[in-house]
């Protein structure tokens, strides 16, 4: 599960969700999953997700299990 997605999530409007999923090469409904803790962002998907983003979702943030959480150090 991503906090850090579940907020962005529920800041966001369903056009900027669109223009992320779009953005990432994905779906709204894949990114509900990754925020949902059903599947886990790729390190690929993660990066995608980062650079579509703009950097208020990190890789870090989408996977803290590999990469740790920045903000809990």
């Amino acid at each position: 599960m991503s906090r850090q997605l579940q907020d962005w999530l529920k800041r966001t409007t369903a056009e900027e969700r669109e223009t992320l999923a779009a953005n990432a090469g994905t779906s709204v409904g894949y990114i509900w999953q990754l925020a949902g803790g059903h599947r886990k962002a790729s390190l690929g998907m993660a990066k995608r997700l980062q650079e579509a983003s703009f950097g208020e979702l990190t890789i870090q943030g989408l996977r803290p299990d590999i990469f740790g959480d920045q903000k809990a150090a």
